[in-house]
């Protein structure tokens, strides 16, 4: 009887530490859906290639889209996207590449895992499949993590999906931080200074590593010579774009990017073509035509700058510091890449080479005609 009793004791402790033990994943799930959902309460958990972060306590906790493409071995069809079977039968392997691949730590250290949960994006279930999945993930500390380190590789393959935006919240604090291959980690929390010094950064890499903003750059800075034109023009691309991209930053308005985008790319065309057409011209009125086609072309630019750091408005310090430097680093990019430009021709000129110098202008507008025209039809179709 007693061993009866003593069986029944053990599978009643058994019964109740896997209750609790439930009860508990279901406590951080909760406070997680408590945490995030209220803010994306749209038909979609995350929009694609965001994430988030807040602190609480000694916990870290995530709500992260990972691209299909970034994953191995999930995939069965080769399709691109995942159905809800699949998300279920990979589940383990998709938590397991997660927790490999999406490093969290505080003072040299790495948190233990509370939970990791894997969703499709659509809250609704209406969606058969998604080339994207929601993570939600709790990594917790021995103590407060105030500067947790973050770094990962979740990257997907396909266009659009080559960086994460990650806003991160503690307390009264939040930072927004872009995570790209070359760039793929960040310390948060560390003040206004290195919030600034990472955004310079940033601003020079999203320019020299962006196509369509150098080739308008070009059709700009080769229409003509001399310091009072390109004084003129690139004043006012640099007032026009800093005006969309605190307006875009701050929430206060912004334009999608299937507008946006597309609209870059028509940029590029119609200065090239004006470039062609009135080519050889030195006339005051084209001039100011040309200055104020910049200036519009420039609002645009501004808010495709806006996308690279996410409309997410941060305390004031950390805001000022985003936007100063982030605008700073585009500057330098700019300024970096027409230096170039400009010493090129100068050199084609010192040396002998006039009449090549002369036809870099025709032929760069072509090229940037052509080019801008490729780039309008792939972001329209």
């Amino acid at each position: 009887m007693a061993e009866v009793a003593k069986g029944v004791r053990k599978k009643a402790a058994a019964t109740g530490l896997h209750r609790a033990d439930r009860m508990i994943k279901f406590r951080i799930f909760a406070a997680l859906w408590l945490l995030f959902a209220a803010g994306t309460a749209q038909a979609h958990l995350l929009p694609k290639q965001n994430a988030t972060m807040k602190i609480v306590d000694n916990s870290a906790n995530f709500v992260v889209s990972v691209p299909v493409s970034a994953l191995v071995g999930v995939d069965e069809d080769g399709n691109g996207t995942l159905s809800a079977q699949e998300i279920d039968r990979h589940n383990e392997i998709i938590k397991i590449q997660f927790a490999n691949r999406f490093k969290v730590s505080s003072e040299g250290k790495t948190g233990s895992t509370r939970l990791t949960w894997v969703m499709p994006p659509d809250i609704n279930g209406m969606e058969p499949e998604t080339d994207y999945l929601v993570i939600m993930h709790s990594t917790e500390f021995a103590s407060v993590p105030e500067n947790p380190s973050l770094s990962t590789d979740l990257f997907g393959s396909k266009d659009g999906e080559g960086q994460i935006t990650i806003k991160a919240t503690h307390g009264e604090t939040v930072e927004v931080a872009i995570f790209r291959p070359g760039a793929s980690s960040h310390q948060f929390f560390l003040g206004a200074w290195a919030t600034f010094a990472d955004y310079v950064r940033i601003g020079v890499e999203h320019i020299l590593g962006g196509v369509d903003h150098l080739l308008f750059l070009l059709t700009i800075v080769i229409a003509g010579a001399g310091w009072r034109y390109w004084l003129g023009v690139i004043t006012s691309f640099i007032i026009a774009h800093s005006i969309t991209l605190g307006l875009s930053t701050l929430g206060i308005f912004s334009i999608s990017a299937a507008i946006v985008e597309p609209a870059i790319a028509a940029s590029i065309v119609i200065i090239a073509v004006l470039n062609l057409v009135y080519r050889g011209r030195d006339d005051a009125r084209i001039g100011w035509t040309r200055i104020a086609l910049v200036f519009a072309c420039g609002l645009i630019h501004g808010f495709g700058f806006a996308s690279a750091i996410g409309a997410m408005v941060q305390d004031t310090g950390g805001l000022i510091a985003m936007l100063a430097g982030f605008n700073i680093g585009i500057e330098i990019g700019q300024f970096l890449f027409l230096g170039a430009v400009l010493l090129l021709i100068m050199l084609f000129r010192k040396f002998g080479q006039e009449r090549v110098a002369r036809w870099i202008p025709q032929s760069a507008s072509i090229a940037a005609a052509v080019f801008g025209s490729v780039i309008f039809i792939q972001r329209v179709v």
